[in-house]
């Protein structure tokens, strides 16, 4: 019986110990209309959103009147802003941005850069959140929704397993 308290003990150790790095990630939901713009989504962060965070995908739906559908991140190009350190520069030049998300502040000045079809919105913040594409100020409502960390999950899986395991040799013997 030893041997195989044993063998459960390293089991639950290999599986801790493979399980993928905890991160506490965190989606966050968003919505804003105003000035006849709308849009709702989500998007997540690494993190909490307690320092600057960089949002990994936003997926939701925008609408400005002209411009309907569904929205995609626009990830970080290669070309830096240079009178922004930190920002860089979309693909037609017309939007400088970084895609961090402050839970405390929203977006700062460089803002979230995401693409409705071929066509790029960006938001940031310069007192209240501006969408650059249709020039109307609206509030952005923002809730988070935490994301279970990985190696957690993974250790209730493993104890549990291991539990069931051991429950079926006793009731063997």
């Amino acid at each position: 019986m030893n041997r195989i308290q044993g063998l459960l003990a390293a089991a639950a150790t290999t599986l801790a110990l493979a399980a993928s790095p905890a991160h506490a990630d965190t989606v966050w939901n968003f919505t804003y209309s105003g000035g006849g713009v709308s849009a709702s989504g989500s998007f997540e962060t690494v993190g909490n959103g307690a320092t600057p965070t960089a949002v990994e995908w936003v997926t939701g739906t925008y609408s400005d009147g002209s411009l309907s559908g569904a929205i995609s991140l626009i990830p970080i190009t290669a070309t830096p802003y240079t009178p922004e350190p930190g920002q860089f520069l979309s693909a037609d030049g017309a939007y400088y941005y970084d895609n961090l998300f402050n839970a405390a502040s929203g977006f700062d000045d460089g803002g979230l850069l995401f693409a409705v079809g071929t066509h790029e919105v960006n938001l940031y913040r310069s007192g209240a959140m501006i969408n650059l594409t249709s020039g109307v100020q609206t509030v952005v409502q923002f809730s988070a929704v935490a994301v279970p960390e990985p190696a957690p999950l993974a250790m209730l899986l493993a104890g549990l397993g291991a539990l069931g395991f051991a429950s079926r040799r006793k009731a063997r013997a």
